[in-house]
């Protein structure tokens, strides 16, 4: 590992879980906002609806979801 890999272990080792929760949703949340925008890029003048459906339709293709997957307990 280099110097900077062990200082970045370092740093998010020192952070609360709820930090670390508060980081990995933020993560999340560009991730899915460059995939919107790549829909949307692909797809001028669609419809915001549209766009989350296609969002979705991706996510379960990346993730290997399944169309249900947010149902389950």
């Amino acid at each position: 590992m280099t110097k900077a890999e062990i200082k970045q272990l370092e740093i998010l080792r020192a952070k609360t879980p709820e930090q670390r929760f508060a980081m990995m949703a933020d993560l999340m949340g560009a991730q899915f906002d460059a995939m919107r925008s790549g829909i949307r890029f692909q797809n001028p003048g669609i419809a915001d609806i549209e766009v989350e459906k296609r969002l979705h339709e991706r996510m379960i293709q990346g993730y290997k979801c399944r169309k249900d997957w947010y149902f389950k307990i």
